[in-house]
């Protein structure tokens, strides 16, 4: 009797150590048989494309606003490769680049009739003393060059925003008052955004091409 139940224990084991054999070997099987799957499926040209190192990348954003500046601008592109520069570093870029145009056609040597100067309009009768007292610029010249003009620029604005909460509001302060400035920086921003929505469906019919 205790020969045949340790006889039938044996079986038992044999039986399950096959079925955990099998089971193990199955679940090999099906993983093997996913990773072939995964790499032999075809990928998608557009998903491809995207990949690569040129799309996603900041030039594809980055190209179409020069190419606008040049459309708006008799400036070389190195000017406007670095107006386009410092704009990107300020938070604010396309704002500061709709301003820009709406000033100076992005001209940084520019001074209006009211005595505004450079890319951004600044006038040193009303903000140079306050510029300087924040080392933002050193002098009058300062606002003539690209850097100096721009960091006045977005110094100003913020200053505007600060106090008004409100865009249109500060455009208006910014402007000295001007109804139709607000009007004409959105017209600008606008642009903008159409420049760069077009450039991004150009990318995406090229990558699924």
């Amino acid at each position: 009797m205790l020969e045949d139940i340790l006889e039938g224990l044996r079986l038992m084991k044999g039986r399950l150590v096959s079925a955990v054999g099998y089971l193990f070997l199955g679940s090999v099987l099906i993983a093997g048989l996913a990773l072939i799957n995964e790499a032999t499926a075809p990928v998608g040209p557009a998903v491809a494309d995207l990949h690569r190192s040129d799309y996603g990348s900041k030039e594809v954003t980055r190209q179409p606003i020069l190419e606008w500046m040049k459309e708006n601008s008799t400036m070389p592109e190195q000017v406007l490769s670095k107006i386009y520069s410092m704009a990107m570093n300020s938070g604010k870029a396309d704002l500061i680049l709709a301003i820009c145009l709406v000033e100076s056609n992005f001209n940084p040597h520019v001074e209006s009739d009211k005595g505004a100067i450079g890319l951004m309009g600044i006038m040193p009768g009303v903000w140079l003393d306050e510029l300087k007292a924040h080392g933002i610029v050193k002098g009058q010249e300062d606002l003539y060059i690209i850097s100096g003009n721009m960091r006045s620029g977005i110094y100003v604005l913020e200053s505007y925003l600060a106090r008004t909460n409100n865009l249109t509001e500060a455009l208006s302060r910014y402007s000295g008052g001007d109804p139709s400035y607000a009007a004409r920086v959105r017209r600008a921003l606008g642009e903008i955004s159409r420049a760069r929505h077009s450039e991004a469906q150009l990318y995406l019919a090229r990558a699924q091409n």
